[in-house]
């Protein structure tokens, strides 16, 4: 019976995906994007750099983030089990760690009704994540640069595009591509990401948030268990 549910589940996963990527452009999609072209609301956490900037690094001093095999072993198997996450915001969810932590962060992030996932994510040296798919492609995802090494910068593979991160600068990324992380440099990276609704027509949008609010209601020992310190 559980086997059945799963074979279901995956099927509509995969029958939802085919419909939203296909509604978002399908081959002409872009796996890389500027973020002003599809964001452009997350704009403000550019311009609010230097804030929340300030919030992680002080997050990262006195917080030990949570390795990802601790969080979804499944997925991190595929992945990485070392990469490092704090979950601001999880499906609409605020962590209430998080109104102390990143109290900017957070609040430019429930201003923008699209925004689901708030999340500081940490590669240490020689960590890397192996070629992987998103699996839901309901969601793009933002990434801003927060410190990022000089030296033999980490760089990313998306579909055939390669991004290299830079502090304060930002990028939007669709993750239904393949995509991986090469990091062979010494110090560690950190970036902010924000998952928010793919831009759709207004059935799909609107398929969409359905879709995301149910898996909020099913998803919730995923939740807890994201954002337990």
């Amino acid at each position: 019976m559980k086997g059945s549910v799963s074979h279901n589940s995956a099927f509509m996963r995969g029958l939802l995906n085919r419909l939203f990527i296909a509604a978002a452009g399908g081959s002409r999609r872009k796996p890389l994007m500027r973020t002003a072209d599809i964001f452009p609301e997350g704009l403000e956490f550019d311009r609010r750099f230097e804030e929340i900037r300030a919030e992680i690094e002080q997050l990262l001093q006195k917080r030990s983030l949570k390795r990802y095999q601790d969080i979804d072993p499944l997925r991190a198997a595929e992945v990485s089990a070392d990469w490092r996450l704090y979950y601001a915001y999880f499906l609409w969810e605020e962590n209430r760690s998080a109104q102390a932590d990143m109290p900017v962060t957070l609040a430019i992030a429930k201003a923008i009704p699209h925004v689901i996932n708030v999340t500081v994510a940490v590669l240490e040296p020689g960590v890397s994540l192996a070629a992987h798919a998103g699996p839901y492609a309901g969601v793009l995802r933002y990434h801003l640069g927060i410190r990022v090494p000089r030296e033999n910068p980490p760089r990313m593979r998306v579909g055939d595009q390669f991004h290299t991160w830079k502090a304060s600068e930002s990028i939007v990324l669709d993750d239904v591509f393949e995509h991986e992380v090469y990091n062979q440099a010494k110090e560690i990276r950190v970036i902010l990401m924000v998952d928010f609704m793919r831009p759709m027509n207004a059935l799909c949008s609107a398929l969409n948030r359905r879709c995301l609010t149910m898996k909020s209601r099913w998803g919730r020992h995923m939740i807890e268990q994201a954002m337990a310190p």
